[in-house]
């Protein structure tokens, strides 16, 4: 909380307040500490010189698709990352955030007060991972999750479905079966013919939850064709794609496509594989510690 404003008294237990000790403490109005605070580097100190003055670098967030904390309060006050004083960085409700890094070598503490969002990217199609919302590099971060915020990984892509098995038609003109793939079986019979119906294609993955793009579910595969009668085997179905992840969550795989038909048939392909969830908080660089302290909101995504 600043000192007051021009115009209004600026009391010594205030001037204590802000510096973090007791209302009532003993206060050397030619200290370091005051003197920072009064942005006075020497010379006589006038309360006045403290109108409006804060003992940390207050940032309140405005809605992108990322963002680095270093170059917020360094825009704010030149230098500010790694200065050893404490920083605030506000999300109000309303304003949703994309990926936040917290970048190394920052100087005394982080506050983060999210009252908004802040979310990793989706996950693409077919499978593609999840973002992670923030990145932490620094030690010294507290994330305060107020009441309906929400700090989310991004959610996996869904996977590709298999396609569909190969159908076969197969015929001789005297009507015997002959050999898989060889008009050869019809012996004698010149006018025998073998050729294969192909599968339905396999449905393509829906997307993950992300900043900006909203999950979606997989497609459905492509039919198979042929009729199945006499010596025909109809090809197999595809499979369905998987559906995308929520947020925090990893996608579905896509489902296998059917087997062809026919005593020639093949076996439909698996589905690809979904995408991995993204992680709410990732750390690079500094041990994973707990940095959620006030925990009213919602966290989608692993951040220990």
């Amino acid at each position: 909380m600043a000192l007051p404003s021009a115009g209004n008294p600026i009391s010594l237990q205030q001037v204590n307040v802000e510096l973090d000790l007791t209302a009532t403490a003993t206060i050397n109005m030619g200290g370091t500490a005051v003197r920072t605070l009064f942005d006075d580097a020497s010379g006589a100190i006038s309360m006045s010189d403290g109108y409006g003055k804060s003992n940390n670098v207050a940032v309140t967030a405005s809605a992108a698709s990322s963002a680095n904390l270093k170059t917020l309060f360094d825009n704010a006050s030149a230098g500010s990352w790694a200065e050893d004083i404490a920083k605030v960085y506000a999300i109000n409700n309303g304003t949703t955030m994309g990926i936040l890094t917290a970048p190394a070598s920052m100087g005394g503490t982080l506050v983060l007060n999210n009252s908004g969002n802040i979310q990793g990217t989706g996950g693409s199609s077919p499978g593609g991972a999840g973002g992670t919302a923030m990145t932490v590099q620094s030690t010294g971060i507290t994330i305060n999750m107020l009441s309906g915020s929400t700090l989310s990984g991004g959610g996996g892509g869904g996977g590709n479905g298999g396609n569909g098995g190969t159908g076969t038609r197969y015929q001789c003109a005297g009507g015997s079966s002959g050999n898989c793939g060889s008009a050869g079986g019809c012996a004698g019979d010149e006018n025998s013919y073998y050729f294969p119906i192909t599968g339905g294609s396999g449905g393509a993955g829906g997307v993950g939850a992300g900043y900006g793009q909203s999950q979606a579910n997989g497609a459905s595969g492509g039919s198979g064709s042929g009729s199945g009668q006499g010596n025909t085997g109809p090809s197999g179905a595809g499979g369905a794609g998987g559906n995308g992840g929520t947020f925090g969550a990893a996608g579905a795989s896509g489902a296998q496509g059917g087997n062809g038909g026919g005593n020639c048939g093949t076996g439909g392909s698996s589905g690809s594989g979904g995408g991995a969830a993204g992680r709410a908080v990732t750390f690079s660089g500094v041990s994973a510690y707990t940095i959620i302290g006030t925990n009213s909101g919602t966290i989608h995504g692993a951040y220990t």
